[in-house]
């Protein structure tokens, strides 16, 4: 990110940013919201399945709490500390552990699709990278199929490569994730897919409203592209919030439809403060929505 800066020239960037309308970014700091609430909707109707039942206010404030440990943990792995509340609150580590690894797939298959969906939309700027994604595509869903008829085997494999004393916990998680899912989370993803969806339409929505306050000239579906890119990079562990990812992300692309060093890089500024100030009312829903 710093050399970004540099590179733009931060005098360029500071131009772009202090005639920013702030009623635009203002809207986009407000969807914070209605994001947190569908996402403790969707944790909540994740927990019914496996019979753990902790109502509305208290899923949200449990979930916000996780989304404001992975915003300041590389590779997002700080919403981990959910596994960490539920057994506080008497689950067992294998229902704990299914229900955080359900739930972050959900988005990672989201952010995943849509980001390969993003690179097709810039398949002139990724010819040669689609080659390789098309391969590591195809071959993961014929890995997939295989590990659905033969998931006993990979089972048995995967706890032969495990220390004897963690084989019980990894026992344990795998039977409440590959098992109980079809068990207890059949009749519910419609509506877990209904909220990924929604989430992820609002949080590309603040993002283009960011960009309308910058007064940049770019379609929904041309900086969403650029937005799921730039998230699918930030799920690796070698970023914090994005940082670095998806300045260079908006730089490259945006740039291809004449967008300026310091708009692309300004605009990637606004989105990480959004972000931030976002984890400010995280953070108050985590407060006021706590059970007592």
């Amino acid at each position: 990110m710093i050399a970004a800066l540099y590179w733009a020239g931060p005098a360029k960037v500071w131009a772009v940013l202090s005639k920013a309308d702030i009623r635009f970014i203002a809207a986009a700091i407000t969807l914070a919201i209605p994001m947190v609430l569908i996402k403790g909707i969707r944790w909540e109707i994740l927990l019914r399945g496996y019979d753990i039942n902790l109502g509305f206010r208290e899923s949200t404030s449990m979930y916000a709490t996780g989304m404001i440990f992975s915003a300041v943990t590389p590779g997002r792995i700080g919403d981990m500390v959910k596994i960490i509340l539920l057994m506080k609150k008497g689950s067992s580590i294998g229902k704990a552990v299914a229900c955080n690894v359900l739930d972050r797939l959900y988005d990672v298959a989201f952010v995943v699709l849509a980001g390969y969906a993003g690179m097709w939309y810039f398949s002139g700027q990724f010819t040669s990278q689609l080659h390789i994604v098309n391969i590591v595509f195809i071959v993961a869903i014929a890995l997939l199929f295989l590990f659905m008829l033969k998931r006993h085997l990979f089972k048995r494999l995967a706890i032969r490569l495990i220390p004897a004393q963690y084989r019980s916990v990894v026992r344990d998680s795998w039977n409440e994730i590959i098992g109980g899912f079809w068990e207890n989370q059949k009749t519910r993803i419609l509506p877990l897919i209904g909220c990924t969806i929604t989430f992820w339409f609002i949080q590309l929505s603040a993002i283009y409203l960011c960009g309308l306050g910058l007064g940049l000239d770019v379609s929904f579906i041309y900086l969403s592209a650029c937005a799921v890119i730039a998230t699918a990079l930030s799920l690796t562990p070698i970023t914090i919030a994005g940082i670095g990812t998806r300045d260079a992300v908006f730089i490259l692309l945006l740039g291809q439809i004449g967008i300026a060093r310091e708009e692309s890089l300004a605009l990637s500024s606004i989105a990480l403060a959004v972000y931030l100030l976002n984890c400010v009312v995280f953070y108050l829903f985590s407060v006021i929505f706590k059970s007592d």
